[in-house]
């Protein structure tokens, strides 16, 4: 539509248009459009944006890029992989060794959840082995239903969300929050089913002071906890781009390890305004991870991928890709989780066009 506009602008037929319009033009037309869009992949016969070959930068080919990496921490791989294969050991011998380690409980409980989505057999054969387990049985069984009612729903907005699927989604949650109450029962200590919680109340519609009784408690028992952190955001997203902003910047004045949560509620108003890669917030948000990802907390930690995914694109869309260049690169062949798994099927599209962005603004800086 805005080419048939600049079209008719100029006086001109749409194929005269793009007959006369050289690929420079065209290229500055779509990023007008939408900065995060490949010119090649939206007009065929356009030089991809920018025409950097990634591979001379130290970076992966785009044909060895992957989505669907489990997880970057191996032993969480390992237990899902046997878990998937209908052995539940290794998810039980994780899950008992790394109890009071919440971020890895987080990380491990989330993938291991994913797999009860679609089929639960490992977990109940868990459940029949009476192992004692029983509070990371209910821990996993509640955020993995919580997964099922997503899975059902889809991940179209709501007006391209069918009736059938918005009906599965309302009769699945209330089992998942039913499941998440009797797990924060079994292990009171542990933050991990009330981010399940926290994720209920968006899907629910949790009114606020339902959901800050909600949020007490999770920040009684970690109060720097990233998953639900995250999770919160999501939810204050549905109040809009200010109140989200709003969130992130008080929750991570408490520690530089939240400061992604600023990154995130960047990209969600982007649409909103057009400047906000510009906001001083950002760029003090965008320091803060790099000085986080260079300490070794934050270098090694279980979420040290997904700060360098959301820093990594937050430094190029705020004009600062040379500086994303090294995190591209310990990224590697990781395309998988947010902002990339966004795009859907255009993930490792995107995810290639922000490297080569990186590679490109390296370039400008020699």
């Amino acid at each position: 539509m805005a080419m048939r506009k600049e079209a008719k602008r100029r006086g001109l037929s749409w194929k005269a248009y793009l007959e006369s319009t050289n690929a420079e033009e065209l290229i500055a037309l779509c990023q007008q459009i939408d900065p995060s869009i490949d010119p090649a992949e939206l007009i065929e016969g356009l030089p991809s944006d920018p025409p950097v070959d990634a591979v001379q930068w130290g970076l992966p080919p785009r044909h060895a890029l992957r989505t669907d990496l489990i997880s970057p921490v191996p032993v969480i791989t390992a237990a899902v992989t046997a878990a998937r294969a209908g052995d539940w050991r290794p998810a039980a011998h994780l899950l008992n060794r790394s109890y009071g380690d919440w971020a890895m409980r987080a990380a491990a409980v989330h993938a291991l959840a994913e797999t009860v989505a679609d089929d639960r057999t490992w977990l109940e054969a868990w459940r029949a082995a009476g192992t004692g387990d029983d509070k990371h049985i209910a821990a996993v069984d509640a955020q993995g239903l919580l997964w099922l009612a997503w899975k059902l729903r889809g991940d179209n907005n709501n007006e391209n969300t069918s009736a059938q699927q918005h009906e599965a989604f309302v009769q699945v949650l209330p089992q998942a929050e039913a499941a998440a109450w009797k797990a924060t029962e079994m292990a009171q200590e542990d933050p991990t089913p009330w981010t399940t919680l926290v994720t209920v109340a968006m899907g629910l519609q949790f009114d606020n002071d339902k959901f800050g009784a909600v949020w007490r408690e999770l920040l009684a028992r970690d109060p720097l906890h990233r998953t639900g952190h995250e999770f919160a955001g999501q939810y204050w997203s549905g109040f809009g781009a200010d109140r989200m902003l709003s969130f992130a910047l008080q929750a991570a004045s408490a520690s530089p390890s939240l400061a992604f949560l600023i990154i995130q509620a960047a990209a969600e108003g982007e649409g909103e305004n057009e400047n906000v890669w510009q906001q001083a917030e950002v760029h003090r948000a965008l320091d803060a991870m790099l000085h986080w990802l260079g300490t070794p907390q934050g270098s090694a930690g279980v979420d040290a991928s997904a700060d360098r995914r959301w820093a990594a694109y937050g430094l190029v869309n705020a004009g600062r890709g040379a500086e994303a260049l090294p995190l591209f690169q310990q990224l590697g062949i990781d395309a998988s989780g947010t902002p990339w798994q966004y795009w859907g099927d255009a993930a490792i599209a995107n995810f290639d066009r922000y490297r080569r962005r990186a590679c490109a603004a390296t370039i400008a800086r020699k």
